[in-house]
C-alpha cells in the first residue's frame, strides 16, 4: 500500500522568522529524513504553503493575527533550509487560510 507524507508549512517565516521558535530549526534534520524515507519507498510526498498577500493585515485572519508572515514569494514564505531541496519534483498546496480544498480534493 502506497503511503502520503504531508509536510505542513515548514517555512521560514514559522521557523526562524516572525512566527518561529527557538527549537524549530532543529526538526530540520528529522523532516528531511521522514521525506527521505518516503521517497526510497517510492510513497508520496506533497508540502503545503501557509500563503498571504500583501494586504494580510486588512483579512479576518490578520485582524486576529496581527504578524505579517508568508507572504507570497518573499523570503518568509519559502521552505526552510534543506526541506526546500526536498521538495523538488513534489506536489505543493497553497492555502490562504487554516485548511485547504485543494488538498481536500
Amino acid at each position: 500500500m502506497k503511503k502520503l507524507l504531508v509536510v505542513v508549512d515548514y517555512q521560514n517565516d514559522f521557523v526562524d522568522g516572525s512566527l518561529g521558535f527557538e527549537k524549530a530549526p532543529s526538526l530540520e534534520e528529522g523532516i528531511c529524513q521522514k521525506i527521505d524515507m518516503y521517497k526510497k519507498n517510492h510513497d508520496e510526498v506533497i508540502f503545503t504553503f501557509d500563503t498571504h498577500h500583501e494586504n494580510y493585515l486588512e483579512t479576518q485572519e490578520g485582524k486576529h493575527l496581527p504578524i505579517t508572515h508568508c507572504i507570497e514569494n518573499s523570503d518568509g514564505w519559502q521552505l526552510y533550509g534543506k526541506v526546500k531541496y526536498a521538495a523538488l519534483g513534489c506536489r505543493t498546496f497553497s492555502k490562504p487560510t487554516f485548511g485547504s480544498m485543494d488538498l481536500a480534493i
